[in-house]
């Protein structure tokens, strides 16, 4: 499994996880964002997205995250 930093936050980092190549997740995900938001001072709230496709994904995070490269995101 790759992990990604998509975003540095003061809590905790947004992160993606891709599942290797020929390997899936539970539920036949091959990719998860797990984004966390602001909920109080001492904790975030946690948003976890799931992706079937690459193609889905990269739109995700072009939309939300224009800073990180999506262009060498692959299954390995």
């Amino acid at each position: 499994m790759q992990s990604h930093i998509l975003s540095n936050n003061v809590l905790t980092d947004n992160i993606l996880l891709i599942a290797d190549k020929g390997k899936i997740f539970k539920g036949g995900y091959i990719a998860i964002v797990k984004e966390y938001y602001f909920q109080n001072a001492w904790s975030d709230k946690e948003v976890i997205t799931k992706f079937r496709k690459l193609e889905r994904m990269k739109k995700h995070i072009a939309k939300y995250y224009k800073e990180f490269e999506t262009d060498n995101l692959t299954q390995e």
